[in-house]
């Protein structure tokens, strides 16, 4: 039941009407038994600033950022973590007494995901298809993992390389731009082929380096950051080659979960995830 005393969460965006973090947040309150409400908040670009500045006028415990504020929201916050600083980008804000932090959940619910799911990144060679948005905090987390190898291409080369270079200019790692033969160890979609109103597309449909997905075999891992549908025609192609795969539910998840955990100074269960993904999901 919602009181005076209830402490209010929530999540700004535009749009933000197609979020799963209330269900999801709401539930782990609930289900931990914790006196919070979590909402969503449609923010328009040119309100980003009053709506921060409103986090602390209304003593906000905690907000989630989606797009398209993950950078802009940067200039108002008092401290940044250092991680979200190499990232580029902020998608949590916590109000610590007043004082509003940011932080990035989202490159480490991404690697909590593969890293849970057996997918192993130190020494793995890495392709990346697609060059939006969510591709360079992603990289910039695997690259601080070690992997032998990334090579990430996109519809748009130039787009690939810059985001190439901002992984080089945060952390030093050096990405390949081309492919230079297809042995892979991960085999990762970013793009929207396979969402609505995509459902029969492959990632390989609108990039030229890449005619069909033969190199995938046994013993790659195939990952994709869609996650409606469950499995899109990438992951069903690669499971019929047997390969491992893994959707983008995972990442959605585990970010929550470290957020909530900014939010509220709480340590969840081990196994909450696992919780999360049947009673919220129904998977």
């Amino acid at each position: 039941m919602i009181t005076a005393k209830t402490l209010q969460l929530g999540i700004i965006g535009d749009p933000v009407d197609h979020s799963f973090s209330p269900k999801m947040q709401n539930f782990i309150a609930n289900h931990m038994g914790m006196d919070y409400v979590y909402s969503a908040f449609h923010v328009k670009p040119e309100n980003v600033g009053d709506a921060i500045r409103g986090i602390r006028a209304l003593g906000i415990r905690g907000i989630n950022v989606t797009a398209p504020h993950k950078v802009a929201v940067m200039q108002y916050l008092d401290e940044i973590s250092p991680q979200a600083e190499i990232l580029g980008s902020v998608n949590t804000i916590v109000n610590r007494g007043g004082k509003l932090i940011g932080y990035n959940t989202d490159s480490e619910g991404f690697y909590l995901a593969l890293t849970n799911a057996g997918i192993k990144i130190e020494g793995s060679k890495i392709l990346v298809m697609g060059a939006g948005g969510v591709v360079k905090p992603t990289l910039i987390r695997l690259a601080q993992a070690k992997p032998e190898r990334i090579t990430i291409v996109n519809r748009t080369p130039q787009r690939a390389k810059d985001v190439a270079d901002g992984v080089f200019a945060a952390t030093g790692y050096k990405i390949c731009t081309e492919i230079t033969d297809f042995d892979f160890d991960i085999v990762l979609n970013t793009t929207s082929a396979g969402m609505e109103p995509q459902l029969d597309a492959l990632p390989c449909d609108s990039i030229r380096e890449i005619d069909n997905f033969d190199f995938i075999r046994p013993g790659i891992s195939a990952v994709d950051m869609i996650y409606n549908p469950d499995r899109t025609r990438f992951l069903k192609l690669a499971q019929e080659r047997g390969a491992k795969i893994l959707n983008g539910l995972d990442m959605l998840i585990y970010q929550g979960i470290i957020a909530y955990e900014l939010f509220t100074d709480t340590k969840l269960p081990d196994g909450i995830a696992g919780v999360i993904r049947k009673e919220v999901f129904g998977r």
